[in-house]
């Protein structure tokens, strides 16, 4: 199915918007994927009222505004207005501009993109790598869903008992109701879809204020931690000290050492790499990397955070108003953080009892399979 890509050209000089009108039309006039809607805006401040209104999915931003009779050249009139966009809603931004200097710095491809006036040619490909980035397509998918969620439970079960939801309130009483539906199918959605990808484990940065089970932190003296305190804990008010875990970086686990060295010492012999230190590294793979029970939890590394491993000996309880000094990274989502406390509460809940004799099980249940042979035959 073909997508249809709005492009609109803010650039106060009407023939060089033209120009690049026509060269971004007649660079997708024959594409079989995209069709490209190109508009003009050759007013700063009506241009970026359209974009606030969400009519378009991609801007092309010129930075200078020129000198009018009623009001004078500005060179920062773009980014200002950049910054404008970005409180108000999302679109990939390419500055096309004489004054690349005053933007570079915004540049996150392919995102927000900077093209020079002299490579007005290039507008095309800038559009086509915001659009292969599959993130308009991804919001906008996500924000139709949000108001069908909401739509269809406004129409199938507040509007028909609308007086028992909204008694002794107003309708502004709904609000709860509809946020607690429309995150718990997302929560569903989302779980769903989940991958091994390590950006799926974690929330980046924290979502809130308040601090909640598997939150990052990192101590002023730059070691990790994370919040081991039950969520029902922080949310009653209840927390004088809080239980945090540290977590160490991976490379100085012994059993990453054990498994680094064998693999050192294999590759020195010449071994072939498939081969190379499978034997600690299954230990290493089965008590920290994927590991849900027992005393090591492994953090996968991500943006700033290293790989780390908690270890549940580890820990220590502050007091709640000391925790301003644990900066908040991160935080587990869901069902990660979960999993930690799942996890630690069966390490630190465990019962010790001896092993059964495997051996004597063995030759007993043997000798049940040859007493039971032996009667059937006779």
């Amino acid at each position: 199915m073909r997508q249809t890509v709005r492009v609109l050209i803010i650039e106060d000089q009407a023939v060089l918007a033209a120009d690049a009108q026509r060269e971004i039309a007649d660079a997708f006039e024959d594409s079989e994927d995209i069709e490209v809607q190109v508009q003009v805006a050759t007013d700063f401040d009506e241009g970026f009222k359209r974009v606030r209104k969400g009519e378009s999915d991609v801007v092309v931003l010129d930075v200078r505004r020129d000198a009018t009779a009623n009001t004078p050249e500005d060179d920062t009139a773009g980014h200002a207005g950049y910054l404008e966009i970005k409180k108000a809603r999302f679109a990939p931004i390419i500055f096309w501009t004489a004054l690349p200097e005053k933007v570079s710095h915004e540049e996150m491809p392919p995102l927000v993109t900077v093209v020079t006036k002299e490579d007005t040619e290039k507008l095309p490909a800038a559009i086509q790598a915001a659009v292969d980035s599959g993130a308009m397509a991804t919001i906008g998918s996500i924000e139709q869903h949000v108001a069908s969620v909401l739509t269809d439970h406004m129409w199938s079960e507040l509007a028909p008992n609308w007086t028992e939801y909204t008694q002794d309130a107003d309708g502004a009483s709904i609000a709860p109701v509809l946020l607690s539906r429309l995150a718990r199918v997302i929560d569903d959605d989302r779980e769903r879809s989940l991958t091994g990808r390590p950006s799926f484990r974690y929330v980046y940065p924290p979502a809130s204020d308040r601090r909640a089970p598997g939150d990052i932190l990192r101590a002023s003296d730059e070691t990790w931690w994370v919040v081991l305190t039950p969520a029902c804990d922080f949310a009653q008010h209840k927390v004088g000290l809080v239980l945090l875990a540290q977590a160490s970086p991976l490379e100085a686990h012994a059993k990453y050492v054990a498994w680094r060295d064998e693999y050192l010492a294999e590759k020195n012999k010449g071994k072939a790499a498939h081969n190379r230190g499978k034997g600690e590294w299954n230990s290493l793979r089965q008590d920290v990397l994927t590991s849900t029970r027992g005393q090591f939890h492994y953090l996968p590394r991500f943006r700033e955070i290293p790989d780390l491993v908690i270890d549940f000996e580890d820990v220590r309880a502050v007091p709640v108003a000391r925790l301003t000094e644990y900066g908040p990274v991160a935080s587990l989502s869901s069902p990660f953080a979960e999993s930690l406390l799942v996890q630690h509460s069966h390490y630190r809940g465990r019962i010790g009892v001896p092993d059964l004799d495997s051996e004597l099980i063995q030759k007993r249940l043997f000798a049940d399979v040859e007493d039971a042979t032996t009667r059937a035959s006779s």
